[in-house]
């Protein structure tokens, strides 16, 4: 069961990264976060992201090594590499918390909420391992 869930993370993971990893995805899916913090009202200024060519590298570079970090999940679900992806997910959470206080978006508050959603099944599961 645990590995299951450790899978599941993982396809997440697969799903949400994959987009950055590629240039004409990674700016679609931006700009889809910022349509929507248009929609809901937020108007967060999009010129806070205004990465150009040298921040939109960082995010395809971040991209690559979440879908890397998926595949070798979802190819070896184990305790251990759970129990990291969990703890990085945290600091993951922390760091877009920071980000929106700074002044992101604050659609991106969807993001931590899946961070720490994954972190908390994973801890789950391994708690139950361990048991």
């Amino acid at each position: 069961m645990s590995e299951r869930i450790f899978k599941c993370v993982a396809g997440f993971d697969l799903a949400v990264t994959l987009p950055f990893a590629l240039p004409f995805m990674a700016e679609a899916l931006i700009a889809g976060i910022y349509l929507l913090d248009g929609f809901l009202g937020l108007g967060t200024p999009a010129l806070l992201f205004e990465a150009g060519p040298f921040g939109m590298m960082f995010v395809h570079i971040m991209g690559v090594l979440g879908v890397v970090w998926a595949f070798v999940r979802l190819r070896t679900p184990t305790a251990e590499l759970a129990r990291m992806d969990s703890v990085a997910r945290l600091v993951v959470a922390a760091l877009i918390g920071h980000a929106i206080t700074a002044g992101a978006t604050s659609v991106l508050w969807l993001f931590v909420l899946t961070e720490i959603g994954g972190s908390a099944l994973q801890f789950h599961a391994l708690r139950k391992t361990t048991q």
